[in-house]
């Protein structure tokens, strides 16, 4: 049996980000990819931050109000923490196969591959169990 280089000179969507990026040494690769993999960890961290943040804010807004009957006035918040925080849960769940989705849309030039569509359908047919 020959020895054939597997994956040699391959093109994804995003790897390798530069010529002939396959021939260079294993371990510098390595390296190089997990700094990008944690980059990208610390990137999500911080939006994920930002976003938490933000829910924050807006569940946190109160509002005053005057009541006649007893001539006071009564403090009241303006959303519900637990309809926001399901949102949240909602979006963070769904997030990954609409981008998903996006990207192949994006890949494909605008036109729909078995993958987005097929990965939404399938997520939500097990968030209902």
């Amino acid at each position: 049996m020959e020895n054939v280089p597997i994956c040699e000179d391959f093109r994804g969507l995003l790897l390798p980000l530069f010529e002939n990026e396959s021939r260079w040494p294993k371990g510098l690769r390595i390296v190089l990819y997990f700094l990008g993999l944690m980059w990208l960890f610390l990137a999500v961290g911080e939006a994920s931050e930002r976003f938490m943040v933000a829910i924050e804010r807006v569940t946190s807004k109160k509002v005053r109000t005057f009541v006649e009957s007893t001539r006071s006035y009564r403090t009241s918040l303006v959303w519900n923490a637990t309809i926001a925080n399901l949102t949240l849960m909602a979006l963070g769940s769904s997030a990954p196969e609409i981008l998903l989705s996006i990207i192949e849309l994006l890949v494909k030039r605008m036109y729909s591959g078995d993958l987005g569509p097929s990965t939404i359908v399938g997520s939500a047919a097990f968030n209902l169990f």
